[in-house]
């Protein structure tokens, strides 16, 4: 016949083998909150691939689709060609003045305020009002004069100057080969920004 006492012993005994799994538990908690920083600061965050942004451009109904070959975008500011776009195939949506796009070169020209870049990606989408656009697929492109990069997606804001990806990307300059995050490059201000840190590739 058991105790009192025996059977305050084993409730003990079982509340300390169920708190056995509960502490290993919150000890891998505790591990994995504190291995999080270190793996941010290698960059491995930074190979988490993101979306291209989604504008609503295409949203509804579309109205008439205009196939075009051979499609040539320009965009001038006085005299000088601000945007110039190329496309060897296009699908031009007159309503929502917009066009998606397919092997798509495109420069942004240097003006007085602008260094300008130029790129080429198998595909994109352009809103001719706003002049802005996603490039999507293999983005390769050049900023800065002679500052390469690559990527899976690259959008371009045109109101606020500013060339960007959240997808991670290749970077090659003088310095050497680096991947990142992602990138800003302020094209008014000249000035570019490596997002999620920076990993060396190859020294120069």
């Amino acid at each position: 016949m058991l105790t009192r006492r025996s059977l305050i012993l084993r409730r003990r005994a079982l509340v300390k083998r169920r708190a056995l799994p509960l502490a290993r538990r919150a000890l891998i908690i505790l591990l994995a909150v504190a291995l999080v920083p270190g793996l941010l600061s290698l960059g491995l965050a930074s190979r988490v691939a993101a979306e291209p942004p989604d504008l609503g451009w295409l949203d509804g109904d579309l109205g008439q689709i205009l196939h075009v070959t051979g499609m040539t975008f320009v965009a001038s500011e006085g005299s000088a060609n601000e945007i110039l776009l190329r496309a060897e195939t296009a699908e031009f949506y007159p309503e929502r003045e917009v066009a998606e796009l397919w092997e798509v070169d495109v420069e942004v020209a240097p003006g007085q305020d602008r260094v300008g870049f130029q790129m080429r990606c198998d595909e994109g989408i352009l809103n001719l009002a706003t002049r802005d656009f996603v490039a999507v697929g293999h983005v390769v492109g050049t900023i800065e004069g002679d500052r390469q990069f690559e990527a899976l997606w690259v959008a371009y804001d045109e109101v606020k100057g500013v060339l960007y990806t959240d997808d991670p990307v290749l970077i090659i300059d003088q310095g050497g080969r680096y991947r990142g995050g992602g990138f800003r490059y302020f094209v008014n201000e000249e000035r570019f920004r490596l997002q999620g840190g920076a990993t060396v590739v190859q020294e120069p």
